[in-house]
């Protein structure tokens, strides 16, 4: 039978058997002619990478503009409202501000998220392509927001239903038991399982804007019990390290290494934070390119 020019495909050799009967001949999908035995194929699939240069830009830029935007946040607290300019000067202010936090959560999603991005050092390409859809992750931010203040209004609920789950067992713990419980279970739903839910997709948002098909896949990695153990871990690295740096209070003799000492653990819990928070995104974002690559 002839073979016409078509790709060639490496597959494994035998030892004692040539080169030129170890390549399998194959077009449109099919073997067309094969030299000798086939043998099985071997694929190489390259390993993922995501560059250490982006990742160190990303990680500069989340540092810088997060402490920019808690100055530009006390400042507009400090901007009186005798005026009707001041008004507007504070509107303005307050409009541009979310729009860039939410620009730099959407490059920051969007480069982990699309594998041609974590493997380039040029991290504004990432930007650029986010742009367009930022009103669509502010809007997942919003019910998000919407959610967890919905679900956190609840606690006025939780002595009630603490005397109601108590006279219902007709015994166990005494009510007040029951309430903290209950509230340590509403801090858990809305405190870390809601954003472990929430953030696979809003990677996806932030890379390809509100489309079903992507959007139900990344739901898949709810189901993997690997993503919500990583999820744990670096949500408690990235937020409970840096609460007890910020709230640890050491015994030193003066004002002076008091106020050094706050200022090096409040320097240390920031730098925790936005590592954390890098991680944390990189984490989610990897798993769900893997359940839905875009």
């Amino acid at each position: 039978m002839e073979c016409s020019p078509v790709v060639w495909v490496r597959v494994a050799r035998p030892p004692g058997v040539s080169d030129e009967k170890s390549f399998h001949n194959v077009a449109n999908g099919r073997a067309r002619c094969t030299i000798g035995a086939v043998f099985e194929v071997k694929k190489e699939i390259p390993a993922e990478t995501t560059n250490r240069t982006g990742i160190a830009k990303l990680w500069l830029l989340n540092f810088v503009a997060n402490a920019a935007f808690l100055a530009v946040a006390y400042f507009w607290l400090t901007i009186p409202d005798a005026h009707g300019w001041q008004v507007a000067a504070t509107a303005v202010i307050a409009v541009a501000t979310v729009g860039l936090v939410l620009w730099l959560r959407a490059g920051t999603l969007a480069w982990f998220r699309v594998a041609e991005y974590r493997k380039e050092g040029n991290i504004w390409r990432a930007y650029r392509h986010s742009l367009r859809y930022i009103p669509a992750l502010g809007f997942w931010v919003l019910v998000l927001i919407v959610a967890a203040r919905m679900l956190w209004g609840l606690r006025g609920f939780v002595p009630q239903t603490a005397v109601w789950l108590r006279q219902m067992m007709n015994a166990g713990p005494p009510p007040r038991n029951i309430m903290n419980d209950l509230n340590w279970l509403l801090l858990l739903i809305v405190g870390f399982v809601m954003p472990a839910l929430w953030a696979p997709i809003a990677t996806t948002v932030a890379a390809s804007g509100v489309h079903p098909d992507h959007l139900a896949r990344s739901r898949r990695v709810w189901k993997r019990p690997l993503y919500w153990v990583w999820f744990a871990l670096l949500a408690g690295f990235g937020f409970y390290i840096p609460y007890k740096l910020v709230w640890w209070i050491p015994n030193l003799p003066s004002i002076h290494q008091q106020a050094w000492s706050m200022g090096a653990r409040f320097l240390l819990a920031y730098s925790i934070g936005v590592t954390g928070f890098i991680a944390l995104i990189w984490m989610t974002a990897v798993h769900t390119d893997r359940e839905d690559p875009l």
